[in-house]
């Protein structure tokens, strides 16, 4: 589907915000391409290194319209007020948490993790809620303070080099290169039940342009399949993001965008039956009244 030309003056304004890392390149590769324009959109990227937990509080005081959250923080942060809805799933396949020391605190084993303290990002992000669905996994308990808030990962790098033991959870493949330089330490790895990432959307955006919110997700949708038919797509990703090309072929080979498919309420079942097992409140509801509050229903034409 080919969208009709739209004047500049007349494009519509949509603030998008994503993580610095390899799952959003269909975005720039969206922007660079000027899709966007060409469906009447001006996207206005804002790179947001402090991940999900920034980024709801970037979609609740407005400064933001859309973003890309870790799946269970988009759910925990909508329930728990954040006046936004979920979109689309954005990545379907889980994401792979690696879960890091640093190199010099001598520990070698997940099992050597037992009280230690972890490093998060902030309160709500990715890092803190697989830190604490990781540690349960194992039979642990987390207390509030057990996490130390380091902001993103250049905080958390900065925190590793004390000997003091902490251990950090963050996407497998961003924090790789600094496991092969010997700066971290790869002790497990760890990988969510249900789709990565969701695209997220103020109800204020939706409810003033939900056209053009409909005409945003066709495109990143298009890039997304396009980029996954593209068979130079691991050099691409190599070459943009520091990636060794073994590494990058093996990230791409293990990645699914969304290209359509909707959200399956069971998905959010598990997600929510997750987080209350962990220890976080306010995760009521069936499966129907958890899409009712969490997903955007479009109003049919």
């Amino acid at each position: 589907m080919r969208f009709p030309e739209v004047p500049e003056r007349e494009l519509t304004r949509i603030r998008v915000a994503g993580v610095p890392e390899h799952f959003n390149l269909p975005w720039h590769l969206g922007l660079e391409r000027r899709a966007f324009v060409r469906a009447g959109i001006e996207v206005k990227w804002r790179t947001v290194p402090e991940g999900t937990g920034a980024m709801c509080k970037l979609l609740r005081e407005g400064d933001v319209d859309v973003a890309m959250l870790v799946t269970e923080g988009a759910v925990r942060d909508i329930l728990n007020g954040n006046p936004s809805r979920i979109i689309s799933p954005y990545v379907d396949s889980a994401l792979t948490w690696g879960v890091h020391v640093g190199a010099e605190t001598g520990v070698d084993a997940a099992e050597e993790l037992k009280g230690v303290p972890y490093a998060i990002s902030r309160p709500n992000s990715g890092s803190h809620l697989a830190a604490i669905s990781y540690a349960r996994s194992k039979g642990w308990s987390v207390k509030e303070s057990d996490l130390e808030v380091v902001n993103d990962l250049k905080g958390a790098l900065v925190r590793l080099e004390k000997l003091e033991p902490i251990a950090f959870l963050w996407e497998k493949f961003t924090t790789k290169p600094h496991v092969d330089t010997g700066k971290l330490r790869r002790v497990d790895e760890y990988s969510s039940a249900w789709p990565s990432f969701m695209l997220v959307a103020t109800e204020a955006i939706l409810e003033a342009h939900p056209t053009e919110i409909a005409r945003l997700l066709k495109v990143i949708r298009d890039q997304a399949s396009g980029l996954m038919s593209k068979k130079t797509a691991p050099e691409i990703i190599a070459h943009r993001y520091g990636m060794s090309l073994e590494d990058a072929r093996e990230w791409f080979a293990g990645v699914r965008w969304n290209t359509g498919a909707a959200l399956d309420d069971r998905t959010l079942r598990t997600v929510v039956d997750t987080l209350a097992a962990a220890g976080f409140p306010n995760m009521p509801g069936s499966a129907e009244d958890l899409a009712a509050k969490l997903l955007w229903q479009p109003a049919k034409a």
